[in-house]
């Protein structure tokens, strides 16, 4: 039996918060708290109280509400983030394996995944959900922007060794679209073309649909050309370059040139 619950909020246009209750408790963590007042409604809801944040990265559409909670809800004693993230009103910066609790009975362990941010953590919660911030998303990755291929690369192997059944909680509804790419990317793997129905049949939940969280691990491995850099298809993608790193260099300009309309398959 699960010692947690999860609670997807959708915040702005295509973000995720999440709310994490300690069952024994009904003590909450609230992860990347956008929008106050609605991770606050989310909390009374499901009579749980906050008295952690969860911050994955520094980025204002994910931090910038972490102060203003705080001021809000009195019973907040802790606000984690990773270590030179600089993440807003942090109280305790965390790296690569360190751990603590949500209430009585929920254990949270960090994975340190610098790149989108130079701090980036990921929470692996309960041993059985993970939240990813902007470092995996369903299909897709987030920007390097100052990171490299390298970090990336080592990023998704840390998550990529989660257990197949762990449920990924990403930072942000950007599904249908990652699952349009990956479909170019492999234009051969039918898991794909399921994925990319399945994403388009399920709707943003910003937007009255179901939404596409949470993943897994094992459904990323078959259906994220970010997490599949060591497969045929998407090695063929890469020109057969032998080099894995450089792989997760190509798959993501290859990601950033289709997405400006740039990439052809016959260049």
């Amino acid at each position: 039996m699960s010692n947690c619950t999860v609670i997807p909020v959708p915040a702005l246009s295509d973000n995720y918060m999440y709310l994490i209750i300690d069952n024994a408790s009904k003590e909450a963590a609230a992860v990347d708290p956008v929008d106050p007042p609605a991770i606050q409604k989310a909390a009374t809801d499901n009579q749980a109280t906050i008295t952690t944040i969860l911050t994955t990265h520094n980025h204002w559409d994910h931090s910038g509400g972490n102060v203003k909670l705080v001021e809000s809800v009195p019973t907040i004693d802790r606000v984690y983030g990773g270590i030179g993230d600089g993440v807003p009103g942090c109280t305790h910066e965390v790296g690569d394996g360190d751990s603590f609790f949500i209430g009585r009975k929920t254990q949270v362990k960090v994975l340190f995944t610098p790149c989108h941010t130079n701090g980036h953590v990921c929470y692996y919660v309960d041993d059985s959900h993970v939240f990813t911030g902007d470092t995996m998303f369903v299909s897709g990755c987030g920007n390097f922007n100052n990171g490299s291929p390298k970090q990336m690369t080592e990023a998704f192997d840390k998550l990529l060794g989660l257990p197949d059944d762990t449920f990924v909680w990403v930072g942000h509804e950007y599904t249908a679209k990652n699952c349009e790419f990956a479909c170019f990317c492999e234009p051969n793997n039918e898991e794909l073309r399921k994925r990319l129905s399945w994403a388009k049949e399920q709707g943003s939940l910003h937007s009255g649909g179901k939404g596409t969280v949470p993943s897994t691990i094992g459904t990323e491995k078959a259906c994220n050309p970010f997490a599949r850099i060591d497969h045929l298809s998407v090695m063929e993608f890469c020109g057969q370059c032998n080099d894995r790193t450089e792989r997760m260099r190509l798959v993501r300009k290859g990601k950033d040139d289709w997405g400006k309309g740039v990439f052809s398959r016959t260049r």
